[in-house]
């Protein structure tokens, strides 16, 4: 199994010296499409990701790290993505301001993207957008609307295009999605989720046939 349990530092991501080697960074919504995306590139690609969620922008920047230290071979990590956006655009315990506000977020946005440049020397980094909420209405203890996430990702995808990042728009892919798709006010069913790791692993095959001449 290509995941750590938290805090086990002494289990190594051991890349493959003969197919492409794939790193997932995100929130619940990463967590949800995971297995699907291993499973989808199973025979072009070792998908890798940790077991927690990462959260938040700040999380992912403290972390960088230590999910860095786990693989055998940072080197041989030919792609990277990340997303994160739901924590930091959420207003947290219903309270006025969200977590993070746009100025911060794209600041870190971009943090993240020069870390992981330095830490990943040779991936091709992807950006996955924020995706969209139960249309529903149904907003959670945490609320953010889409009006919300469509800032955020607007910030977040301009940051990424100006230091030459790839965009996997999950929003575009989930905006007209039905309450059906939801088993709350923004995570997806078993179905759903399939067909996202499914959009999302056809995107990342695609980067791997960029890098195969590599």
């Amino acid at each position: 199994m290509n995941f750590i349990e938290d805090g086990n530092s002494n289990v190594e991501f051991k890349c493959s010296k003969t197919r492409k080697n794939i790193f997932l960074i995100g929130d619940s919504i990463r967590l949800g499409y995971c297995e699907t995306v291993k499973k989808e590139l199973s025979d072009v690609a070792e998908v890798f990701y940790v077991s927690e969620n990462c959260r938040n922008t700040q999380f992912v920047i403290t972390n960088l790290r230590k999910w860095q230290k786990m693989f055998d071979d940072a080197t041989r990590v030919d792609v990277v993505q990340f997303n994160c956006g739901h924590w930091d655009a959420a207003h947290w315990n219903g309270y006025e301001i969200p977590l993070t506000s746009t100025e911060e977020y794209a600041r870190n946005i971009k943090m993240i993207i020069d870390l992981l440049k330095l830490m990943f020397v040779n991936a091709k980094i992807v950006f996955a957008t924020t995706t969209a909420m139960n249309p529903d209405g149904s907003l959670g203890v945490n609320p953010r609307s889409n009006q919300d996430i469509d800032r955020y990702n607007e910030i977040s995808v301009k940051v990424a295009k100006e230091n030459g990042v790839i965009i996997n728009d999950l929003n575009v892919l989930t905006r007209d999605w039905g309450s059906e798709k939801y088993r709350d006010y923004c995570h997806y069913t078993k179905e759903a989720f399939e067909t996202l790791g499914k959009s999302v692993a056809q995107n990342l095959k695609n980067c791997c046939d960029i890098l195969k001449y590599r």
